[in-house]
């Protein structure tokens, strides 16, 4: 069983070097610096950002993050109806995935959302690039839905299928 733990000094660094992606899927997911970076943006600017590193005992083997998002001027702005939870990022390190982390994270994630830690909201969405048949697949598992709208721009292949599990 897994367990979500705070980004701390301790686990910081261990959290930006050591766990990774595959390289075929650097296209489809940010780094963690950059998760970390963009948490920070959000946070000193008024927002909401959780990130938790993914432990398997003593061992990390993935990042996960949300927000939370009840303003148009904040981290999300339509297509998203506000106010929501966002999954906004989750990372299982390459040496790690297939082993159920990612869903065991995103479960953990879902049941500390519906406890509405920021916020009331009926609704979690996240996204991924349509290529990404690997997050298609385990946001699906969970009951997310394509909501029919995109994030970014099609015509440049620089987009997002939205999807949405209502809670």
């Amino acid at each position: 069983m897994i367990e979500l733990r705070k980004i701390t000094h301790e686990n910081l660094c261990e959290c930006i070097y050591n766990i990774e992606t595959t390289e075929e899927q650097k296209e489809f997911v940010d780094s963690n610096v950059e998760s970390l970076a963009e948490a920070f943006a959000s946070v000193t600017n008024g927002g909401f950002a959780t990130p938790y590193a993914v432990y398997d005992n003593a061992t990390m083997v993935g990042f996960i993050m949300y927000t939370f998002a009840d303003k148009p001027e904040g981290d999300l702005s339509p297509p998203y109806q506000l106010p929501c939870y966002y999954i906004w990022r989750i990372l299982i390190d390459k040496n790690q995935q297939g082993k159920g982390y990612g869903k065991q994270a995103l479960t953990k994630v879902i049941e500390e959302i519906k406890t509405m830690p920021h916020g009331k909201a009926d609704r979690i969405y996240t996204s991924y690039h349509p290529d990404n048949i690997p997050s298609k697949s385990l946001f699906a598992s969970l009951g997310f839905v394509e909501t029919g709208e995109i994030d970014g721009n099609r015509e440049e292949d620089d987009y997002e299928v939205i999807t949405k599990l209502d809670i």
